[in-house]
């Protein structure tokens, strides 16, 4: 029998919130670094190496779609936990590799024949990473039910510091493409080598028939909705590469991974709050007041963000890329609000999978696949990259609001106060800066100053229009911080 669920203890709120802090404080310094790593290794690859690395690399997304049975998710959703379970998870993910490992061999001569040797290589060092890749998921699961942020942020650090220092450097000895692909096998080896050793997790072949049914059961829907993410994130890169070829794919993936920064600085949020709402999924009350306050810093942030993507940024590749990646701009001003929405939709999206609600995510991520693929065909038709970031902006909006329609039962009355005041700061300040380039010639500024004016702006505006409320989720917070027997 299952070990019984642990009751809800007293300061599971301090615990997320020091839990938040550590993962925060670790992600941000490995987010800094290695986006000037990245940025530096772009300089030195150029469009076109890039270009084939994020092609050969979205293929291999779809072959990622074995990992969709999410078991890791399963171990941290599910109430209880047990030896047998972590056992039985950790033999299902080994076979999942090994059938990786055939898909992979399988492609491999597809790609020959379409692209190169290169790209066929890639896809089955690719493969042999996806399987240090999914046995990793079970330590990782581990960690995060005992609540060890320390070490899941340490890990972070380590892994993400050193993989990305490795690519530079074989970036810089002239390995080309392949330095972006030693960087995936330094993080997935790094990755399950702390995970293994911090977790206290070890596998004792206590591998189970029933519990094997239940993490089935729970992974089937999750299967079809992991699917539909990974095809919703990678067919528009796959269109590209397929048909605007390498240099535009790797244009195309800067603009994406530019306005997609976010998602680095959300990070610690992702790893936090699927476990946090799985364990108040049976308290609606206290599940609705954990998004507002999550989401409520979290929209402010991203939408100062987006400000500075959606008035500059030509200036914004500029600074950071060079100017052999100004033809990206266009794509990139479409993907500026994008880049605002992007993670407060990945965390409604967590609000689904914390509930157990599989059904909307499901629902949800078949209307966009459906949308952008028939927005990648138009964009294709008319020969537009503009397009594809317009299709991508398009199904992007309408996966928020159908993520928050199917969380409204808890979110009631909360939207107002996460959206409203930053869409009005936002919309203030990027028309305050349009205007102010049009009345003001900023040519002769250095783009470091420049670029982070509408950022400015958009603080500007938000501040005074709600001062009191930020200072008061403020002190929410350092109540948590200072309580040990506070909930949220």
């Amino acid at each position: 029998m299952p070990e019984p669920a642990a009751p809800f203890r007293p300061g599971l709120a301090r615990g997320f919130v020091v839990g938040s802090l550590y993962l925060g404080i670790g992600n941000w310094i490995t987010s800094a670094l290695n986006f000037a790593i990245n940025i530096a290794v772009a300089r030195l690859l150029g469009p076109a190496d890039f270009g084939i690395y994020a092609f050969v690399a979205s293929v291999n997304e779809f072959l990622n779609i074995i990992g969709a049975f999410s078991f890791g998710v399963a171990l941290i959703q599910f109430r209880d936990e047990s030896q047998r379970i972590f056992d039985t998870a950790f033999a299902l993910l080994a076979l999942l590799g090994a059938i990786g490992l055939v898909a992979a061999a399988i492609a491999a001569p597809v790609l020959l024949h379409l692209s190169s040797a290169t790209a066929a290589w890639f896809i089955l060092v690719l493969a042999g990473c996806r399987v240090l890749t999914l046995l990793a998921q079970v330590p990782l699961a581990h960690m995060e039910r005992g609540l060890r942020f320390r070490r899941f942020a340490l890990l972070g650090l380590v892994s993400g510091n050193l993989s990305n220092l490795g690519a530079l450097g074989l970036a810089l000895l002239g390995f080309g493409p392949w330095s972006l692909v030693g960087r995936d096998v330094l993080v997935a080896v790094l990755t399950l080598g702390f995970a293994i050793a911090w977790s206290g997790y070890r596998f004792r072949g206590e591998v189970h028939r029933g519990e094997a049914r239940r993490l089935m059961d729970f992974a089937r829907p999750m299967f079809l909705s992991r699917s539909l993410d990974i095809a919703f994130d990678r067919m528009d890169r796959v269109a590209v590469g397929s048909f605007f070829g390498n240099t535009a794919v790797g244009l195309y993936q800067q603009a994406r991974s530019l306005a997609e920064t976010g998602l680095l600085v959300a990070r610690p949020l992702s790893q936090l709050t699927l476990n946090l709402y799985s364990r108040l999924q049976d308290d609606p009350e206290r599940l609705g007041r954990s998004f507002e306050v999550v989401n409520y810093f979290l929209v402010r942030l991203m939408f100062a963000g987006a400000a500075v993507l959606l008035v500059f940024p030509g200036q914004t590749i500029q600074l950071l890329l060079g100017e052999a990646w100004l033809s990206a701009t266009p794509m990139l001003r479409w993907l500026g609000l994008y880049a605002g929405i992007l993670p407060v939709f990945g965390n409604a999206m967590q609000l689904l999978y914390g509930r157990g609600a599989l059904g909307g995510n499901i629902r949800l991520r078949l209307v966009q696949v459906g949308m952008l693929g028939v927005g990648i065909a138009a964009a294709v038709r008319s020969a537009s990259l503009e397009g594809i970031a317009i299709a991508l902006l398009a199904t992007t909006l309408v996966g928020l609001w159908l993520s928050l329609y199917f969380n409204r039962d808890v979110l009631a009355g909360r939207l107002a106060v996460i959206f409203v005041p930053p869409s009005l700061s936002l919309a203030a300040a990027v028309a305050a800066m349009l205007l102010l380039e049009r009345w003001v010639d900023l040519s002769g500024l250095p783009l470091a100053l420049v670029v982070p004016l509408p950022f400015v702006a958009f603080a500007a505006v938000l501040l005074p229009l709600e001062r009191g409320r930020l200072l008061q989720e403020l002190a929410y917070l350092r109540g948590h911080l200072a309580s040990r027997d506070v909930e949220v």
